[in-house]
């Protein structure tokens, strides 16, 4: 990516433009796709989040934006891979507030621009795996969900996504149309360190939990029976 890095905004609500890119994308999903979406009742409307999604296909985002950003009646923030902001993707990631993050290890600017989101009262996407699965399973996850829970204090989403790897797999550059998909949103719980054990164990705990909870929302067959790290 290059030039200066954006500058995080956090609005209120969806604009007429993203409202009408969610129904576009609900609508291309449903005619190359069997959706079928549960869950959902209990979303905050307001107040910081934070949504976490097992990471299976580069139509991860999109998926989960075109049902859940709609139901949550403000936009999610994506911590995207740098190399994704260039032309022709670089204007809409901009234009949805996704936040780039640096390769290779943890990135001190995208934590603090997550930070901002959340602090601002917005909701924050992140796949906790840090990448895309190679076979569409549960991976191992990254502690920065569970470092970006306890200093905000915002609840965490949890929600599954099942098929999608096989819908859109790696590499492909078409969908395999009429594959069954299926977005399953948990319930927003708040973190809590356990005070008995120290810092490293205790967020070392927590990843393991939330991610026992994602699990629970993935189809048996897409994910390992232990995801935690």
């Amino acid at each position: 990516m290059s030039g200066r890095r954006p500058r995080v905004s956090v609005q209120p609500g969806l604009s007429p433009g993203q409202r009408l890119a969610g129904l576009i994308l609900r609508s291309l999903f449903r005619a190359s796709a069997r959706v079928t979406v549960e869950g959902g009742a209990e979303l905050p409307r307001q107040g910081p989040l934070i949504v976490i999604g097992n990471h299976t296909s580069n139509a991860d985002p999109p998926l989960v934006q075109a049902w859940l950003q709609g139901r949550l009646g403000r936009p999610i923030h994506f911590l995207a891979k740098e190399a994704l902001f260039v032309a022709p993707l670089r204007p809409i990631l901009r234009w949805y507030g996704a936040i780039p993050v640096r390769a290779g290890g943890s990135d001190a600017s995208a934590y603090r621009d997550g930070l901002t989101v959340l602090r601002a009262g917005g909701v924050l996407g992140i796949f906790p795996e840090g990448r895309r699965s190679a076979d569409g399973r549960l991976g191992q996850a990254r502690q920065g969900v569970a470092l970006l829970a306890d200093r905000s204090g915002a609840p965490v989403l949890p929600v599954g996504i099942s098929g999608l790897s096989a819908f859109l797999p790696r590499g492909a550059h078409l969908p395999r149309f009429g594959t069954r998909v299926h977005l399953r949103i948990g319930r927003p719980e708040t973190l809590r360190l356990d005070p008995a054990l120290d810092r490293r164990a205790a967020l070392a705990q927590a990843t393991a939990t939330l991610m026992a909870r994602l699990a629970a929302l993935v189809e048996p067959e897409w994910h390992d029976p232990d995801p935690g790290p």
